[in-house]
């Protein structure tokens, strides 16, 4: 509990004032950029930045369309409820397929990622991580679809799913329908999540070393990494993530 305060008080400042100088201490696998080296969020994590790289993942188990027996209205409901969101709000979109990723980064895409609780009681879930605490968004769709889906199927479509099908339906609206993904189905759900792991994820402070480091120990290789990564030119930066990088662009 002491780490994750220090982490959010750390965070909390940095986040209040100016971007940090170049000298400044890159911490939390590149999440932080602190003015000072602190022990605690500065730690190495030699098993992710240096571990040879995993088999590729494989999707054993899975299949496109999962719950045509079972559950046949499941993912259109999660359609209607991305189309209603983004239709709305666009942004939303892109949250939405972040959510995917860093659910997915972590232990996989378990939907570990929406936990409050544990099955172990613990509340310190990857929702209060430094990545994810006030920045993941999509929680509200991915709600009101597994609402839908509980009052016409229930007990039968995981949430973990749900999150799968929801980024896959947010890459089709938002690239005005161009970009269609067989999503498969069959995960299931998640009943463990931990906060000090989201260290894991690529944070924007990380160097190149660090961040093929990161994907190799996901068994994702470096061109897997750069498309990845591409999902990023939607959606909006914050400032404080890149304002440090404005020397070295060509203002032209």
């Amino acid at each position: 509990m002491a780490t994750k305060l220090a982490a959010l008080i750390v965070l909390a400042a940095f986040l209040a004032g100016p971007a940090a100088s170049e000298a400044a201490s890159i911490c939390f696998n590149g999440w932080l950029r602190l003015p000072t080296y602190n022990p605690v969020l500065c730690r190495p994590r030699p098993d992710v930045q240096t571990r040879q790289r995993r088999p590729a993942p494989s999707g054993s188990g899975l299949t496109s369309g999962y719950y045509n027996t079972r559950c046949p209205s499941a993912e259109k409901i999660v359609t209607n409820a991305v189309k209603k969101a983004v239709d709305a709000n666009p942004g939303i979109g892109a949250g939405l397929i972040r959510l995917f990723f860093h659910d997915c980064f972590l232990r996989g895409c378990d939907g570990s990622v929406l936990l409050n609780t544990t099955n172990s009681k613990n509340s310190d879930t990857e929702r209060e991580g430094p990545p994810n605490q006030n920045s993941l968004r999509g929680f509200e769709v991915v709600d009101e679809a597994k609402a839908a889906i509980e009052a016409a199927c229930p007990d039968t479509v995981s949430c973990a799913d749900i999150v799968a099908y929801a980024a896959r339906d947010a890459s089709y609206f938002l690239s005005d329908r161009k970009i269609n993904i067989q999503m498969p189905g069959g995960r299931y759900d998640g009943r463990e999540s931990f906060s000090n792991e989201t260290d894991q994820l690529p944070g924007p402070f990380s160097n190149l070393p660090a961040l093929q480091g990161s994907f190799a120990a996901k068994g994702l290789t470096s061109d897997e990494m750069v498309t990845l990564s591409g999902a990023h030119t939607i959606g909006r930066a914050r400032c404080l993530f890149f304002s440090s990088r404005f020397s070295e662009m060509d203002s032209a």
